[in-house]
């Protein structure tokens, strides 16, 4: 459910065969304000691929899949902006990054036009690490969450002291990390989607902070799969994520099939996306362990 414009990432920059793989890969910019890094994909290195939390599966640009001829595998439903849709794939034998290698994965295959990158790299991947994010830094850590890691789509958590700022979550649907936080001081579920260039909140949210759609402007939004939604801009008078005080946000509104697919339509909820992950120096993602933080909150401006 990654949402952004299709067709402005400049060319990657190869990575030489010699050099070894960082344990703390380096965001990349110039993807809009998305954030990616380099992977190793069958043993060839300088794939760029858009870190995902939205996707269930990774997904490979068609080009790519082409020019390294990896063989298809059984087609898959993807779920995308406004509805589900089934996709061709292939198969991966091996996708490396930060020091850490995967196999056998089943790649849906996008347009290089439509995903506007390498590739994105979803929860079949990151769903096994807990990720921290150094966006002022531009440095990603992935760390395997260790002897508490638990199924994907358990509630169960160690009984510990959380550290500071650390919150627990759920899980969700498809291994996705959901969170209680708070719009004009009213609960809301929230989850990353860090594929996504904008914040967006269901119309349950924009109704429980009493906005009316009809007096909103109207917002064309893309969705990586070619499908494309018509969202209302507005704000929120205060959101609070993770004990953060943002004040007031702008956001927009849309009822996307990302909520539906959640089971998030009947609640106010929030999806977000990098234009808020900027607004703060880290953001952890623990899928294991089933914990989120967001820390150093920037001033606006």
């Amino acid at each position: 459910m990654a949402l952004g414009l299709a067709g402005l990432l400049a060319a990657p920059t190869l990575v030489s065969a010699q050099e070894p793989e960082p344990d703390e890969p380096r965001l990349l910019a110039n993807l809009l304000t998305r954030m990616a890094l380099r992977v190793t994909i069958n043993g060839r290195r300088g794939a760029v691929f858009v870190l995902d939390t939205g996707a269930g599966r990774s997904i490979i640009s068609e080009d790519l899949a082409r020019s390294w001829a990896l063989p298809p595998a059984p087609s898959v439903l993807v779920h995308g902006l406004t509805a589900a849709q089934v996709a061709q794939t292939v198969h991966i034998s091996r996708i490396s990054l930060g020091g850490r290698r995967m196999h056998d994965l089943q790649a849906p295959v996008f347009p290089r036009s439509v995903i506007a990158a390498d590739g994105l790299l979803g929860l079949d991947v990151l769903g096994r690490f807990r990720l921290d994010l150094s966006i002022g830094s531009r440095r990603v850590r992935l760390t395997p969450s260790g002897p508490d890691v638990v199924a994907i789509g358990s509630a169960s958590h160690r009984a510990s002291r959380l550290p500071t700022q650390e919150r627990p979550a759920r899980h969700g649907r498809f291994g996705t990390l959901i969170l209680r936080g708070a719009a004009e001081g009213r609960e809301i579920d929230v989850f990353v989607d860090t594929g996504a260039q904008y914040s967006i909140g269901n119309m349950a949210l924009l109704s429980a902070i009493g906005g009316d759609p009809s007096g909103l402007e109207r917002v064309t939004v893309y969705g990586v799969t070619g499908q494309v939604l018509a969202a209302a801009s507005g704000q929120v008078r205060d959101l609070q994520l993770g004990g953060q005080r943002l004040g007031p946000t702008p956001l927009l509104f849309a009822d996307l099939h990302a909520f539906e697919a959640l089971e998030l339509v009947e609640r106010p909820a929030l999806l977000i996306g990098a234009d808020l992950l900027y607004r703060f120096r880290e953001v952890m993602l623990d899928f294991g362990r089933s914990r989120m933080a967001f820390r150093g909150l920037r001033p606006l401006g």
